[in-house]
C-alpha cells in the first residue's frame, strides 16, 4: 500500500436542481486550492457531493453518512431542494454536525444565486432564512466568476486554518 502523507479533509458540495454549473466551478476552485495553497503544505481538500439529485432517496443513509464524515459543507441554492426537499434536510444535519464536537464538521457555507425573478414565497421565505441565518456564512453570487471568487477565499481560509492549527 502506497503512503501518500497527504491529511485530508472531505467537502461535501450539495447543489439540488439544475446547479450543474455552479458544482462544477465549485469542484474547479476545490481543485485550484488544492494545487496552489494546499497539497504544497500536505493538505488535501476532497470535494464530495452527489452528481445527480435523484441519488439522494435512493442512498439518503448512505448521503447522511457522508455529510457526517466532512469537515465542510458546502450549500449551494437557487430555488430548489431536490427531491422532496432531502437537500435541505441534509443542509440542516451539516449545520448540527457542526454544531456536536463528535464530527469533524468545521464549517457550513451557502452560496446563495440571485433569483430577480423568483415570485414563489416559499422559496423566497427559505431565500430569506439563509440570508439570516447568523451561523453560516452566505455569500450571494450572480454568475459563476463571482461563486470561483467566493469559493477560493473560502477555500484559501480553510486551508490556512488547518495549517494554523495546533498538531494533534
Amino acid at each position: 500500500m502506497m503512503t501518500h502523507g497527504f491529511d485530508m479533509y472531505r467537502v461535501f458540495i450539495s447543489t439540488p436542481g439544475d446547479l450543474a454549473r455552479e458544482q462544477e466551478t465549485c469542484r474547479g476552485a476545490i481543485s485550484e486550492i488544492n494545487s496552489k495553497e494546499a497539497m504544497p503544505q500536505k493538505i488535501l481538500l476532497v470535494s464530495v457531493g452527489l452528481r445527480e439529485d435523484g441519488q439522494i432517496e435512493g442512498f439518503r443513509s448512505a448521503v447522511a453518512d457522508n455529510i457526517r464524515q466532512c469537515a465542510y459543507f458546502i450549500q449551494i441554492f437557487e430555488d430548489d431542494w431536490g427531491p422532496r426537499n432531502l437537500f435541505q434536510k441534509m443542509f440542516y444535519l451539516a449545520a448540527e454536525c457542526r454544531d456536536d464536537g463528535n464530527f469533524p464538521m468545521r464549517e457550513v457555507i451557502v452560496c446563495l444565486k440571485d433569483a430577480p425573478r423568483e415570485t414563489d414565497p416559499e422559496i423566497l421565505a427559505f431565500r430569506k432564512e439563509l440570508e439570516d441565518r447568523k451561523d453560516v456564512t452566505v455569500f450571494k453570487f450572480d454568475n459563476a466568476d463571482a461563486l470561483k471568487n467566493h469559493l477560493l477565499e473560502a477555500c484559501t481560509g480553510w486551508v490556512r486554518s488547518i495549517v494554523a492549527a495546533p498538531s494533534s
